[in-house]
């Protein structure tokens, strides 16, 4: 039977406002969404409170690529390279050459990006190991069967943070 924890992460010393979901079942581990690299170590943190370290990790499901969902992927598979990332295919370019994404929240945040949001790391392009589409399903087979019978089902929504 799988688990969900949700792990906050305190971001800019701010509960509740930005958190990963840590997937627990059949001996395997999964983050959903880790978040901006700025709360690696309270991530890390979390983690433990588990009993797990970034070493334990699976897999991080990537919801989608904004840097306050998946800003830490990069750091994670940098520290586990073992770790699969599954994003969906849109997004998979942008997570092995963040530079556009970088430039688009450059203008939005300027000299604040680096202080809430930390280093986005590239993805390397071999890693994601699934490229989502609109409807793709991830089976339980596929993420080593530790998340139910359903698995997890991938949705492109172009609204992810709408207004």
């Amino acid at each position: 039977m799988a688990t969900m924890h949700v792990l906050d992460t305190d971001w800019t010393g701010r509960p509740r406002s930005i958190a990963a979901s840590l997937l627990l079942g059949n001996g395997q581990a999964a983050l959903v969404d880790p978040g901006p690299a700025s709360t690696l170590e309270t991530l890390r943190e979390k983690l433990r409170v588990h009993g797990l370290g970034v070493a334990d990790l699976d897999a991080v499901l990537l919801t989608h690529i904004h840097l306050d969902h998946a800003g830490a992927a990069g750091s994670l598979v940098r520290e586990n390279p073992r770790l699969a990332v599954y994003v969906h295919r849109n997004g998979a370019a942008h997570m092995a050459d963040p530079a556009k994404l970088l430039t688009s929240a450059g203008r939005l945040y300027g000299d604040n990006l680096y202080r809430l949001f930390g280093d986005f790391l590239a993805v390397p392009a071999e890693n994601p190991r699934s490229r989502l589409h609109a409807g793709a399903r991830l089976t339980p087979r596929e993420l080593y069967g530790c998340y139910g019978r359903g698995g997890v089902r991938g949705r492109h929504n172009r609204d992810a943070h709408p207004g």
